[in-house]
């Protein structure tokens, strides 16, 4: 081992570079044979963790806006798309939500196994058995009640879960992740299970999802106008028929009057027919204007990659763990050395 030489009137330590690579030529086999062992020991272990597989989809947006508008900007509506679509950099964090897990837990699945599950909830609580420390991390915890304030009250949008919900909603919407790319806004989606076939189906859940609620977002004011338009409609179609059939009526029963007083009623219902047809038809351009309107509006997504039940699984990654538990060994067999064997920490005192 070096000597360290200690100048008692600085009281400064020096080591030499020789004394550092004789030290490591001393216990270079050593820390190779840690390493490899820990290698070994690591892929052992890898042996032991749960196969994973992982399904993607690869998402081309229509986009709602500038890439290169500063957050400031668009809150200020300056560089905001007038449509009001929503731009990429949202689209995952409407995938993390509570409303898209509960979305999930309620989709059927089917697994590698062609065994059936109703949803995706039974699915995730296939194992009822609890374990040791599940039931330790549970102790003390609030019992598995909602308040029937919120839970039985329809006009209350407040959502209220048992821990039970909260924590399958939340580790069923921690399976989807969804990034975006920075300078070509392409959406992925993928999700990462340990069946490939429920991992597949849960990715088209979410990629329906998505694509859906930005559609909703973007039409939304739209197809508002339109239903708006087509209740109006409905009732200017039932007035100019009262009108019509008041103004026949009237006709028909005064066929033979020539009297100046029946023919002032006539033109009466005459003008309210004509203007009640006026509106129908006004209302009706309007509402097929709405109609195209709503159509050109809706957001187009082009499917780059499509869903597909994953082969190849994606961890563990042996190699991965292979070098971790390498490091993890030379750093302890160099703590061993240092503070045990040479006691290096003595002679530093």
């Amino acid at each position: 081992m070096p000597e360290i030489q200690s100048d008692n009137n600085t009281d400064t330590l020096e080591i030499s570079i020789f004394e550092v690579v004789g030290f490591f030529k001393k216990y270079l086999l050593v820390l190779i044979a840690a390493a490899i062992l820990s290698a070994i020991i690591g892929v052992a272990f890898s042996f032991l963790l749960a196969k994973k597989y992982t399904a993607q989809t690869i998402l081309l947006p229509e986009l709602g806006s500038s890439r290169n508008s500063s957050f400031f900007s668009m809150a200020l509506g300056a560089g905001s798309d007038p449509s009001g679509k929503l731009v990429p950099e949202l689209y995952p964090n409407i995938l993390s939500t509570i409303p898209f897990g509960q979305y999930l837990l309620k989709i059927p699945v089917v697994d590698e196994n062609d065994v059936s599950y109703p949803s995706l909830e039974s699915y995730m609580a296939r194992d009822s058995s609890q374990s040791l420390l599940s039931r330790l991390l549970s102790f003390g915890r609030t019992p598995n009640k909602s308040p029937k304030a919120l839970t039985s009250n329809p006009n209350v949008k407040i959502l209220a879960f048992t821990p039970k919900q909260e924590r399958m909603v939340n580790a069923a919407k921690g399976l989807v992740q969804a990034t975006v790319g920075t300078t070509d806004g392409i959406i992925t989606i993928e999700s990462e299970m340990t069946d490939p076939v429920v991992a597949a189906m849960v990715v088209d859940a979410s990629e329906k999802y998505l694509i859906d609620y930005v559609s909703d977002y973007t039409i939304s004011k739209t197809t508002q106008q339109v239903d708006f338009l087509q209740k109006r409609v409905e009732e200017a179609k039932k007035r100019q028929q009262s009108a019509e059939y008041a103004l026949q009526a009237y006709r028909d029963t005064h066929r033979n009057t020539f009297l100046n007083v029946a023919r002032i009623e006539e033109q009466r219902l005459q003008a309210e027919y004509v203007l009640s047809q006026a509106i129908y038809s006004d209302l009706s351009a309007k509402l097929e204007q709405f109609k195209i309107r709503e159509k050109e509006e809706k957001p187009v997504f082009k499917v780059l990659e499509p869903v597909r039940v994953p082969i190849a699984k994606s961890s563990p990654k042996r190699l991965f763990i292979a070098i971790i538990f390498s490091v993890l060994g030379i750093f302890i067999t160099l703590t061993y050395i240092v503070f045990f064997k040479e006691k290096l920490h003595k002679q530093l005192v």
